[in-house]
């Protein structure tokens, strides 16, 4: 019950420094978003059908404030948790460079993905915003995956089980 309170306030938490503080640390228009960062990082650390649910919360808060199409963002965040926790389930959960690598390309998928969705609704953006928020996003997983780590491996965040 505490992990799911913590992770509901961190993801609300998230949520509101991506819309209020980030867009002040915007370099040349691009800042990245916390919350993605923090959903990909935790599915990695949590594996995939934890993942599953904090994508898809997660989303239908990004969607809020996404225009012309409301589900776009919980489905693509549901779609990138589940690879992010089946490439968590493979990895040495301790280093940061696998994490770090799929958030870039984690990243990126979801920006092609909304890119696709976009054109095919027939308004144009700009394809490299991909790849630089992409870029942005690796840097920001440098900084809170191992935070992120620590926190899902404190006692009292697991769940024992008890026959």
């Amino acid at each position: 019950m505490k992990k799911i309170v913590i992770t509901g306030l961190l993801i609300i938490l998230f949520f509101i420094l991506d819309n209020a503080l980030v867009p002040f640390f915007a370099i040349g228009n691009y800042y990245p978003s916390i919350l993605f960062t923090f959903i990909i990082c935790f599915s990695i650390v949590n594996g995939r059908w934890q993942g599953l649910w904090v994508g898809a919360l997660s989303g239908m808060l990004q969607d809020i404030f996404f225009y012309n199409i409301f589900g776009i963002n919980s489905l693509l965040n549901m779609i990138v948790c589940v690879i992010a926790g089946a490439i968590g389930i493979n990895i040495f959960k301790e280093k940061k460079l696998i994490p770090m690598i799929s958030t870039l390309g984690l990243s990126a998928l979801k920006g092609l993905g909304i890119f696709l969705v976009l054109l095919m609704l027939g308004q144009h953006t700009n394809i490299n915003n991909i790849f630089i928020n992409a870029i942005y996003e690796m840097i920001i997983c440098f900084f809170i995956y191992r935070i992120v780590y620590k926190l899902y491996y404190k006692n009292f965040m697991k769940k024992d089980w008890k026959f």
